[in-house]
């Protein structure tokens, strides 16, 4: 099959779910051809929106991957090149989409500000509202499989660039950022990884966007939408790094300092970048941290050990003779070390694990604390009521997933 039947293909099969337009040009950026039939973005619309220049020095700068690009108020295409070898061939756009369900509105509302006949404010109106809405996870997934038409190369979806001209953002930053089961797993491994400060974490955000968009409160801005989704990433990788070992005071400074930005943020593509950066330095941090020798090998491995067997009754002794230190000397450095004594941090986790089993299996609350070693179910109890605020049937109650 050849590079224009896969193409060709590719554009029949996306507009199965969406009545989407496509747009052909040169290596010179010239328009070559195009479905779209209507005055509006006909032309030169790559220059007189001002996206000739950015694309250009995007690939100056010897990027190969798709974009999306983004003008005033979330109107995206999606782009991709066609190379022979690093020679620029052709450039394919999809588009015009609109990025959230309030753009209309948006657009109503600026078409309002110019002195417009009612006809013609009429047709342009009408021509935005023939415009699909696509998630943004989608259109991610749509840009890799046209990069792969054109050039038969896997990309993973963090390498989708954006570049935006409505706003001073970075020309080229990575989409990244996990109801059913299969969200509530992937968002327990990329917590998992933030905690290990893995740097497969960004796979993992890669595999959520197949499972979701964000958070699924449509607030009617997609903007704001945006932020929340954010702010809640925000908050399960800081709380996710403070169980790998980041200093609290440290992980609540820095979750102050990226809320602000988060909210500060006035695109999608600042969002996207920002939330990139968020990610990168939150795990680079837990990184250091498990390097630093402000927390020892020893100490790390026994942490390491609890949690990976915190279905059995640990005690300090055991833990002790691992490392070869006395039980004394080993709980004063456990201590000065994490900011927690051996048997509470072994709770911590314990009960950690006891309201993953609680959401997310059916598990009896006996059977929960009896697999976790608690003793007996009342004492179980009354740890979790302490620590948790809540009893265990309350919790299951309120985040069960099943």
């Amino acid at each position: 099959m050849t590079t224009e039947e896969k193409l060709s293909f590719f554009r029949e099969l996306i507009n199965c779910s969406y009545p989407l337009y496509h747009w052909d040009f040169d290596a010179s950026l010239n328009l070559v051809s195009t479905n779209w039939q209507k005055d509006l973005f006909s032309g030169d619309f790559f220059s007189y929106m001002g996206f000739r220049e950015r694309i250009r020095q995007f690939l100056d700068d010897g990027k190969r991957t798709p974009v999306i690009m983004e003008a005033e108020s979330n109107l995206l295409w999606i782009a991709g090149f066609a190379f022979d070898d690093m020679r620029l061939v052709s450039c394919h756009l999809i588009g015009p989409i609109l990025g959230g369900r309030d753009t209309p509105m948006v657009i109503r509302k600026k078409l309002d500000s110019f002195e417009l006949t009612a006809k013609l404010r009429a047709t342009i109106f009408k021509i935005f509202e023939e415009i699909p809405v696509i998630p943004i996870n989608i259109l991610n997934q749509y840009a890799v499989m046209l990069h792969y038409c054109l050039n038969r190369e896997k990309l993973p979806l963090r390498d989708v660039a954006y570049l935006n001209t409505a706003h001073s953002a970075s020309p080229a930053v990575h989409m990244e950022s996990p109801g059913n089961g299969g969200i509530w797993l992937a968002e327990q491994t990329l917590c998992k990884m933030f905690e290990e400060g893995d740097p497969r974490y960004r796979e993992a955000i890669d595999q959520s966007f197949s499972l979701s968009d964000g958070v699924k409160v449509d607030s009617g801005d997609s903007l704001r939408n945006k932020k929340n989704t954010c702010f809640v990433l925000l908050t399960l990788c800081s709380r996710s790094c403070i169980k790998g070992g980041l200093p609290p005071a440290i992980a609540y400074d820095l979750n102050d300092y990226y809320a602000q930005k988060i909210e500060a943020c006035t695109s999608i593509t600042e969002l996207t970048a920002l939330s990139s950066e968020m990610l990168a330095d939150y795990v680079g941090r837990v990184q250091d941290v498990r390097n630093s020798s402000s927390v020892s090998a020893p100490i790390l491995s026994s942490c390491e050990y609890i949690r990976t067997h915190i279905t059995e009754s640990l005690s300090i002794g055991e833990l002790a003779d691992r490392t070869g230190y006395s039980e004394y000397y080993f709980s004063h450095k456990f201590k000065k070390e994490m900011g927690c004594s051996v048997n509470d941090y072994i709770l911590k986790e314990k009960l950690a694990q006891a309201k993953l089993l609680l959401a997310g299996t059916a598990d009896s609350i006996q059977s929960i604390s009896d697999s976790l070693a608690f003793g007996n179910r009342s004492y179980f109890y009354s740890c979790f009521q302490k620590h948790i605020g809540m009893s265990p049937s309350e919790y299951r109650k309120q985040n069960g997933k099943l």
